[in-house]
């Protein structure tokens, strides 16, 4: 899969593009699986962490969606040592069916290689009922772990995939930093 968006630092983006982040219109059924924009933004707090990162998904430079990556000890506890977790991802309503969230969900393998090079696994918690998102988590690549565990809203399943090199599913050795 071609992909047309990138992935763009919270803390890089011009007033603009954070007004744009901040005004996208999230469907009410993903604001109740993933919390709304406002929150997610809130949650990264006043100054860039190095185990946090919140990232605008654009495309053709408009922002589009937003997700927020975890790992060391801002990764919830179900987190295994060199992962890095998928926290409540975002695409704006009017973007919905035509791939952003794939192709964001693609593109972060990259980023993590880039940016957090320790991190060998990309994983995820979801709702059992955001069937939407669910399929594409699997399209991205993502595997269902098998475990299922009682969530805020319903049952939760838990989702991973290797971040690898380029084109591979090679899984990278662990290290203490991701």
């Amino acid at each position: 899969m071609s992909s047309n968006v990138q992935l763009h630092s919270w803390w890089s983006l011009s007033d603009a593009l954070r007004r744009q982040v901040l005004g996208l219109q999230i469907d009410p059924v993903q604001t109740e699986y993933a919390g709304t924009i406002e929150r997610a933004i809130s949650s990264l707090g006043e100054t860039e962490d190095e185990n946090m990162a919140g990232l605008a998904i654009l495309r053709s430079g408009e922002g589009v969606g937003f997700v927020v990556l975890k790992r060391g000890d801002k990764a919830p506890a179900w987190a295994a040592p060199g992962w890095a977790v998928v926290s409540a991802m975002r695409v704006d309503r009017r973007q919905q069916g035509g791939g952003v969230g794939s192709q964001a969900l693609v593109a972060l393998s990259p980023w993590l290689r880039q940016h957090w090079p320790a991190c060998h696994t990309l994983a995820l918690a979801v709702d059992e009922e955001n069937a939407r998102g669910i399929k594409a988590y699997t399209r991205a690549g993502f595997a269902d772990a098998g475990q299922r565990e009682q969530g805020r809203i319903g049952w939760v399943r838990y989702m991973h995939k290797p971040v690898g090199a380029q084109g591979s599913h090679e899984v990278s050795q662990v290290t203490p930093r991701c």
